[in-house]
């Protein structure tokens, strides 16, 4: 058997010593920071009690009173969280990652109970490195963060209520199903949110030339978004604008993608506003502006046919339809807009796009709209106090009224309300079905006092006639209203709405003039048979058709 010699104990000594040391000098774990600590170096253990770095997943490092609050991290470094206690209060910290360093927080991420702000970085000094954020931290409340690096939130953290300002080539990224939450954000560069992530109620500022993106399953849920000149904001994938309130400024994009949504957005300013794909434009509301030497406009022109449905559109913008479909009015908001082309935003004729109208709001045109497809009013009103070129079919439901012209034919199926109650339209033709309704507003005698539609040729009719007495005004005997100018007509109206008037001592009477149509107050109550009558009056016909059959047989 071999035997080793007997090493002197003094030395044996020695060696356990040693190697707790090594075993000190390599173990991490919570620590404080020192009230006088040797340097700001984060990563020295003696600035520490105990004589640890905090750079375990478990780890938390507590920042209290300190006569040293610069402190960088010098090491890449991961911790639990970081905790701020009240003694923290009367000398903040600003706490700055090296450049290609990261600080990783992977558990309850940054706690402030000092009450005041403290920073990672500063607005002179941004910090340089890399802040992550993992599992279920959080960057904390009352916290502000200056970064020049790359910021990533990732699992379910979230950036809580903290103020993260980016600075010139800073990333930032929340993925997974990371949050937002109630932060202020400034991207300096690029801030992406992807997998189903969600700016909350986050209020975000994309700073000038930056760009802001929503992919794959993620979402603006309902934060703030505003938008510097020259900066876009892109939705692609299936993600959604949310109910998010997004502003452009001068010369801003805002573009859907791919499968994506606006939702029940609102997006406003002087900005491009652009569908194409397959995305959709949900209920969202529509608000963009001329100004500035900029022009603001909502271009569908490169969408997958038969186009586009958003909630309303607002403003003195454009609007390019190409060949598409422009479908408003899905959030029955009433709203006033400017013009809407037929054209690509280059000005080349590229189809003959169509609008249609749903919803119960109104939609009022006051421009000169050159689009040439057919105009739909399926419901909801369409105003027409500019002009429109292509021809145009009122729905059932719908209603076509205002003061402007239609240079296209008019079919109408529902009503058709001339003027701004009262007030002119004018229409290239007009054909009246059977059960559709032109209502004229009457106010006084006086020929702006009451509607008038304007028919430059044709107009064929059927239908009711439906006379409105406005702000208590009733007709003396006698009283005629040019309701109507044609070229020609052709058919009349088969019933008149509420036809006795003035407590049933007065009752309307239509004269059809070659080129015009009188409405007329004359005396007494006219002799309409009720529906009870009506009814009666079949009943005996049909046994009088009855007695003759049985005494033709019996003949």
């Amino acid at each position: 058997m071999k035997i080793f010699p007997r090493l002197p104990l003094a030395l044996v000594y020695l060696c356990f010593v040693a190697a707790i040391g090594i075993s000190n000098s390599a173990r991490a774990g919570n620590a404080t920071w020192d009230l006088n600590p040797g340097s700001g170096d984060w990563n020295t253990a003696t600035n520490w009690t105990p004589a640890t770095v905090p750079n375990g997943a478990a780890d938390i490092a507590t920042f209290g009173l300190s006569n040293t609050t610069n402190i960088s991290i010098s090491a890449d470094t991961e911790v639990n969280g970081i905790s701020f206690t009240p003694a923290a209060a009367s000398n903040p910290y600003t706490i700055t990652a090296n450049p290609g360093v990261t600080l990783t927080f992977s558990g309850s991420g940054v706690t402030n109970n000092s009450g005041v702000t403290q920073n990672f970085g500063s607005f002179g000094t941004p910090t340089s490195g890399n802040v992550v954020f993992l599992n279920s931290s959080t960057a904390g409340t009352e916290i502000s963060y200056s970064i020049s690096g790359a910021v990533t939130f990732r699992d379910h953290s979230t950036a809580g209520s903290a103020n993260i300002e980016g600075f010139d080539n800073t990333f930032m990224q929340f993925s997974d199903r990371s949050t937002a939450g109630s932060a202020t954000i400034s991207a300096g560069n690029f801030l992406q949110f992807s997998d189903r992530s969600t700016a909350a109620s986050a209020s975000i500022e994309v700073q000038h030339s930056s760009s802001l993106a929503f992919s794959d399953r993620s979402t603006a849920g309902s934060a703030s978004i505003s938008m510097d000149s020259g900066s876009g904001t892109l939705f692609d994938g299936h993600s959604s604008a949310g109910s998010a309130s997004i502003f452009g400024f001068d010369n801003t994009n805002t573009g859907f993608g791919d499968n994506s949504t606006a939702g029940s957005a609102t997006i406003y300013g002087i900005m491009g506003i652009g569908f194409s794909g397959s995305s959709k434009g949900g209920t969202a509301q529509i608000v963009i502006f001329n100004a500035h030497g900029f022009e603001g406009f909502l271009d569908i022109s490169n969408h997958e046919a038969p186009g586009v449905t958003v909630g309303s559109i607002e403003g003195n913008g454009d609007v390019y339809l190409g060949a598409n479909t422009l479908t408003v009015g899905s959030n029955n908001l009433s709203t006033t807009f400017g013009e809407i082309e037929g054209l690509d935003p280059g000005g080349v004729i590229s189809g003959a796009g169509s609008l249609t109208k749903i919803g119960s709001g109104t939609l009022a045109l006051t421009s000169a709209s050159t689009y040439t497809g057919e105009t739909n009013i399926k419901a909801g009103v369409l105003q027409v106090d500019g002009s429109i070129t292509s021809s145009t079919i009122v729905h059932e439901h719908g209603t076509l009224s205002g003061t402007g012209t239609i240079h296209g034919s008019v079919t109408n199926n529902g009503t058709v309300s001339p003027g701004d109650a009262p007030g002119t339209l004018t229409v290239n033709s007009y054909t009246q079905m059977k059960f559709a309704t032109l209502l004229i507003d009457i106010a006084g005698s006086n020929t702006s006092q009451f509607s008038v539609l304007d028919v430059l040729g044709t107009a064929n009719l059927n239908g009711h006639l439906d006379p409105v007495l406005q702000n208590g005004f009733v007709p003396t005997v006698g009283e005629s209203f040019t309701f109507m100018d044609y070229e020609s007509v052709l058919g009349a109206f088969s019933s008149i709405k509420n036809l006795n008037f003035n407590n049933n001592t007065e009752h309307w009477a239509i004269t059809y003039q070659p080129t015009f149509a009188v409405l007329t107050a004359e005396a007494g109550r006219a002799n309409v048979p009720d529906q009870a009558s009506t009814l009666l009056l079949m009943t005996l016909s049909l046994l009088g058709l009855v007695s003759l059959k049985a005494n033709l047989r019996r003949s």
